[in-house]
Protein backbone atom coordinates (compact mmCIF):
# COMPACT_ATOMS: atom_id res chain seq x y z
CA UNK A 1 0.00 0.00 0.00
CA UNK A 2 1.22 3.40 -0.97
CA UNK A 3 -0.09 5.90 1.58
CA UNK A 4 1.21 9.75 1.59
CA UNK A 5 2.12 10.20 5.21
CA UNK A 6 -0.07 13.62 5.36
CA UNK A 7 -3.60 11.13 4.48
CA UNK A 8 -5.90 10.12 7.42
CA UNK A 9 -7.55 6.57 7.52
CA UNK A 10 -9.73 5.80 10.36
CA UNK A 11 -9.34 2.75 11.47
CA UNK A 12 -12.42 1.33 10.71
CA UNK A 13 -11.80 1.84 7.18
CA UNK A 14 -10.39 -1.28 4.91
CA UNK A 15 -8.48 -0.06 2.37
CA UNK A 16 -6.47 -2.85 0.12
CA UNK A 17 -3.01 -2.94 0.56
CA UNK A 18 -2.36 -2.48 -3.47
CA UNK A 19 -4.33 0.79 -3.55
CA UNK A 20 -2.34 4.05 -3.75
CA UNK A 21 -3.87 7.05 -1.48
CA UNK A 22 -2.96 10.61 -2.50
CA UNK A 23 -1.53 13.51 -0.30
CA UNK A 24 -4.38 14.65 2.63
CA UNK A 25 -7.13 12.15 1.52
CA UNK A 26 -9.31 11.36 4.48
CA UNK A 27 -10.87 7.99 4.88
CA UNK A 28 -13.60 7.78 7.31
CA UNK A 29 -14.94 5.24 9.30
CA UNK A 30 -17.68 2.27 7.09
CA UNK A 31 -15.28 2.45 4.07
CA UNK A 32 -14.34 -0.64 2.14
CA UNK A 33 -11.68 0.03 -0.71
CA UNK A 34 -10.65 -2.68 -2.83
CA UNK A 35 -7.91 -3.77 -4.85
CA UNK A 36 -5.81 -1.77 -6.99
CA UNK A 37 -7.42 2.19 -6.53
CA UNK A 38 -5.56 5.11 -6.84
CA UNK A 39 -7.30 7.79 -4.88
CA UNK A 40 -5.63 11.22 -5.74
CA UNK A 41 -4.92 14.32 -3.33
CA UNK A 42 -7.62 15.88 -1.15
CA UNK A 43 -10.29 13.47 -1.42
CA UNK A 44 -13.12 12.93 1.38
CA UNK A 45 -14.58 9.41 1.33
CA UNK A 46 -17.53 8.66 4.12
CA UNK A 47 -18.83 5.61 5.30
CA UNK A 48 -20.24 3.01 4.81
CA UNK A 49 -18.98 3.76 0.81
CA UNK A 50 -17.81 0.42 -0.78
CA UNK A 51 -15.74 0.71 -3.80
CA UNK A 52 -14.19 -2.25 -6.14
CA UNK A 53 -11.19 -2.61 -7.70
CA UNK A 54 -9.23 -0.63 -10.16
CA UNK A 55 -10.62 2.64 -9.80
CA UNK A 56 -8.81 5.83 -10.85
CA UNK A 57 -10.29 8.42 -8.68
CA UNK A 58 -9.20 12.19 -9.03
CA UNK A 59 -8.26 15.27 -6.85
CA UNK A 60 -10.43 16.78 -4.21
CA UNK A 61 -13.74 14.36 -4.63
CA UNK A 62 -16.67 13.62 -2.19
CA UNK A 63 -17.65 10.45 -1.88
CA UNK A 64 -20.02 9.27 0.29
CA UNK A 65 -21.05 12.33 2.29
CA UNK A 66 -24.58 12.46 3.83
CA UNK A 67 -27.05 12.94 0.79
CA UNK A 68 -28.20 16.31 0.29
CA UNK A 69 -32.07 15.88 1.41
CA UNK A 70 -34.17 17.71 4.20
CA UNK A 71 -35.49 14.29 5.54
CA UNK A 72 -32.10 13.11 6.07
CA UNK A 73 -31.76 12.45 9.44
CA UNK A 74 -28.46 10.82 9.75
CA UNK A 75 -29.57 6.97 9.27
CA UNK A 76 -26.74 4.54 8.05
CA UNK A 77 -27.29 4.85 3.54
CA UNK A 78 -24.68 3.66 1.41
CA UNK A 79 -22.91 4.11 -1.38
CA UNK A 80 -21.39 1.56 -3.74
CA UNK A 81 -18.92 2.12 -6.46
CA UNK A 82 -17.81 -0.77 -8.72
CA UNK A 83 -14.65 -1.94 -10.89
CA UNK A 84 -12.23 0.04 -13.01
CA UNK A 85 -14.27 3.86 -13.24
CA UNK A 86 -12.71 6.69 -13.86
CA UNK A 87 -13.72 9.69 -11.56
CA UNK A 88 -12.69 12.87 -12.37
CA UNK A 89 -11.29 15.68 -10.49
CA UNK A 90 -14.54 17.14 -7.98
CA UNK A 91 -16.69 14.14 -8.57
CA UNK A 92 -19.30 14.38 -5.80
CA UNK A 93 -21.64 11.22 -5.28
CA UNK A 94 -23.83 11.11 -2.69
CA UNK A 95 -24.88 8.15 -0.09
CA UNK A 96 -28.52 7.56 -0.55
CA UNK A 97 -31.49 8.86 1.37
CA UNK A 98 -33.86 6.83 3.54
CA UNK A 99 -36.71 7.50 0.82
CA UNK A 100 -35.84 4.77 -0.75
CA UNK A 101 -35.96 0.47 -0.22
CA UNK A 102 -32.35 -0.09 -0.53
CA UNK A 103 -31.05 3.45 0.51
CA UNK A 104 -27.95 3.47 -1.41
CA UNK A 105 -26.64 5.26 -4.29
CA UNK A 106 -25.03 3.12 -6.65
CA UNK A 107 -22.51 3.42 -9.14
CA UNK A 108 -21.60 0.38 -11.80
CA UNK A 109 -18.50 -0.53 -13.92
CA UNK A 110 -16.31 1.23 -16.48
CA UNK A 111 -17.62 4.19 -16.22
CA UNK A 112 -16.09 8.00 -17.13
CA UNK A 113 -17.25 10.91 -14.78
CA UNK A 114 -15.18 13.75 -15.71
CA UNK A 115 -14.69 16.41 -13.40
CA UNK A 116 -16.91 18.54 -11.36
CA UNK A 117 -20.04 15.50 -12.06
CA UNK A 118 -22.52 15.52 -9.26
CA UNK A 119 -24.51 11.65 -8.82
CA UNK A 120 -27.31 12.78 -6.00
CA UNK A 121 -28.49 10.58 -2.95
CA UNK A 122 -30.46 7.36 -4.76
CA UNK A 123 -29.63 7.40 -8.19
CA UNK A 124 -28.44 3.91 -9.66
CA UNK A 125 -25.72 4.47 -12.85
CA UNK A 126 -24.85 1.95 -14.75
CA UNK A 127 -22.13 0.34 -17.07
CA UNK A 128 -19.95 2.25 -19.71
CA UNK A 129 -21.18 5.44 -19.06
CA UNK A 130 -19.54 8.81 -20.07
CA UNK A 131 -20.42 12.21 -18.74
CA UNK A 132 -18.23 15.29 -19.61
CA UNK A 133 -18.12 17.53 -17.47
CA UNK A 134 -20.47 18.99 -14.70
CA UNK A 135 -23.00 16.49 -15.40
CA UNK A 136 -25.74 17.01 -12.66
CA UNK A 137 -28.10 13.95 -11.50
CA UNK A 138 -30.68 15.24 -9.05
CA UNK A 139 -31.89 12.54 -6.49
CA UNK A 140 -33.59 8.75 -7.62
CA UNK A 141 -32.20 9.29 -11.04
CA UNK A 142 -31.54 5.92 -13.16
CA UNK A 143 -29.23 5.69 -15.76
CA UNK A 144 -29.12 2.41 -17.86
CA UNK A 145 -25.80 1.45 -19.75
CA UNK A 146 -23.52 2.63 -22.61
CA UNK A 147 -25.36 6.33 -22.22
CA UNK A 148 -23.33 9.47 -23.11
CA UNK A 149 -23.10 12.79 -21.90
CA UNK A 150 -22.45 15.99 -22.55
CA UNK A 151 -21.22 18.70 -20.38
CA UNK A 152 -23.39 20.56 -18.06
CA UNK A 153 -26.58 18.41 -18.23
CA UNK A 154 -28.83 18.49 -15.51
CA UNK A 155 -31.11 15.82 -15.25
CA UNK A 156 -34.86 15.71 -12.36
CA UNK A 157 -34.97 14.30 -9.79
CA UNK A 158 -36.70 10.25 -10.16
CA UNK A 159 -36.22 10.57 -13.98
CA UNK A 160 -34.33 7.85 -15.95
CA UNK A 161 -32.16 8.19 -18.96
CA UNK A 162 -32.55 4.92 -21.39
CA UNK A 163 -29.44 2.78 -22.54
CA UNK A 164 -27.30 4.02 -25.42
CA UNK A 165 -28.77 7.55 -25.42
CA UNK A 166 -26.76 10.19 -26.35
CA UNK A 167 -27.56 13.79 -24.39
CA UNK A 168 -26.11 16.67 -26.10
CA UNK A 169 -24.33 19.59 -24.17
CA UNK A 170 -25.97 21.82 -21.80
CA UNK A 171 -29.61 20.10 -21.77
CA UNK A 172 -31.99 19.92 -19.45
CA UNK A 173 -34.84 17.58 -18.53
CA UNK A 174 -37.45 16.75 -15.75
CA UNK A 175 -38.71 13.72 -18.46
CA UNK A 176 -37.24 10.26 -19.04
CA UNK A 177 -34.94 10.34 -22.24
CA UNK A 178 -35.55 7.66 -24.35
CA UNK A 179 -33.08 4.47 -24.71
CA UNK A 180 -31.21 4.83 -28.07
CA UNK A 181 -32.03 7.94 -29.25
CA UNK A 182 -30.04 11.41 -29.49
CA UNK A 183 -31.81 14.46 -27.91
CA UNK A 184 -30.78 17.99 -26.68
CA UNK A 185 -31.65 21.15 -25.75
CA UNK A 186 -34.31 22.15 -23.06
CA UNK A 187 -36.74 19.71 -22.37
CA UNK A 188 -34.12 17.14 -24.29
CA UNK A 189 -36.25 16.65 -27.73
CA UNK A 190 -35.05 13.61 -30.22
CA UNK A 191 -33.50 14.13 -33.16
CA UNK A 192 -32.68 10.90 -34.52
CA UNK A 193 -31.95 7.66 -33.75
CA UNK A 194 -28.24 7.06 -32.17
CA UNK A 195 -27.02 4.54 -34.73
CA UNK A 196 -23.31 5.71 -34.43
CA UNK A 197 -23.62 4.58 -30.40
CA UNK A 198 -25.61 1.76 -31.21
CA UNK A 199 -23.45 0.08 -33.63
CA UNK A 200 -20.06 1.24 -31.71
CA UNK A 201 -21.69 -0.85 -28.73
CA UNK A 202 -21.72 -3.83 -31.25
CA UNK A 203 -25.24 -3.89 -32.49
CA UNK A 204 -25.19 -5.37 -36.11
CA UNK A 205 -26.34 -3.17 -38.77
CA UNK A 206 -29.53 -5.55 -39.13
CA UNK A 207 -30.54 -4.62 -35.98
CA UNK A 208 -30.06 -1.20 -36.26
CA UNK A 209 -31.99 -1.38 -39.82
CA UNK A 210 -35.17 -3.24 -37.74
CA UNK A 211 -35.18 -0.48 -34.66
CA UNK A 212 -35.25 2.60 -37.33
CA UNK A 213 -38.17 1.23 -38.79
CA UNK A 214 -39.73 0.98 -35.06
CA UNK A 215 -38.31 4.23 -34.66
CA UNK A 216 -40.14 5.75 -37.50
CA UNK A 217 -43.14 4.42 -36.05
CA UNK A 218 -42.98 5.35 -32.20
CA UNK A 219 -41.46 8.72 -32.86
CA UNK A 220 -42.52 10.37 -36.13
CA UNK A 221 -45.63 8.48 -37.52
CA UNK A 222 -48.40 10.53 -35.14
CA UNK A 223 -49.93 7.44 -34.25
CA UNK A 224 -50.88 7.78 -30.68
CA UNK A 225 -48.77 6.28 -27.89
CA UNK A 226 -50.39 3.37 -27.00
CA UNK A 227 -51.44 2.06 -30.38
CA UNK A 228 -47.26 2.91 -31.61
CA UNK A 229 -46.08 0.63 -28.23
CA UNK A 230 -49.07 -2.10 -29.51
CA UNK A 231 -47.88 -2.59 -33.00
CA UNK A 232 -44.18 -2.48 -31.63
CA UNK A 233 -44.90 -5.09 -29.29
CA UNK A 234 -47.00 -7.27 -32.04
CA UNK A 235 -44.59 -6.45 -34.62
CA UNK A 236 -40.71 -6.03 -33.92
CA UNK A 237 -40.79 -9.15 -31.28
CA UNK A 238 -37.92 -10.25 -33.33
CA UNK A 239 -35.67 -6.81 -31.97
CA UNK A 240 -34.83 -6.97 -28.61
CA UNK A 241 -33.85 -3.34 -28.20
CA UNK A 242 -37.52 -1.73 -29.71
CA UNK A 243 -39.31 -3.98 -27.09
CA UNK A 244 -37.11 -2.62 -24.72
CA UNK A 245 -38.62 0.86 -25.83
CA UNK A 246 -41.94 -0.91 -25.27
CA UNK A 247 -40.74 -1.46 -21.52
CA UNK A 248 -39.28 1.88 -20.66
CA UNK A 249 -42.23 3.80 -22.15
CA UNK A 250 -44.63 1.79 -20.22
CA UNK A 251 -42.48 1.85 -17.18
CA UNK A 252 -42.68 5.51 -16.72
CA UNK A 253 -44.02 7.65 -13.77
CA UNK A 254 -42.63 10.92 -15.23
CA UNK A 255 -43.36 10.70 -18.87
CA UNK A 256 -40.73 10.22 -21.45
CA UNK A 257 -39.60 12.25 -24.29
CA UNK A 258 -41.44 11.66 -27.73
CA UNK A 259 -40.93 14.87 -29.81
CA UNK A 260 -41.38 14.21 -33.62
CA UNK A 261 -38.03 14.10 -35.41
CA UNK A 262 -38.10 17.67 -37.14
CA UNK A 263 -36.71 16.06 -40.32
Amino acid sequence: MAIHPTAIIDPDAQVDESCHVGPYCVIGAGVVIGKDNRIGPHTVIEGPTTIGDGNRIGNHCSFGAPPQDLSYRGEPTKLVIGDRNFLGDYVQLSRGSTKTEHQTTTIGNDNFLMAYCHVGHDCCVGNNVIAANALQLAGHVTVEDRVVFGGLVAIHQFARVGRMAMVSGGSVTSLDIPPFCRVGGYGCPVYGLNAIGLERSGVSRDKIKRLREAYKLLFRGGTPLEDALGAIEKDFEDSEEAQHWVAFFRGTKRGVVRDRDPK
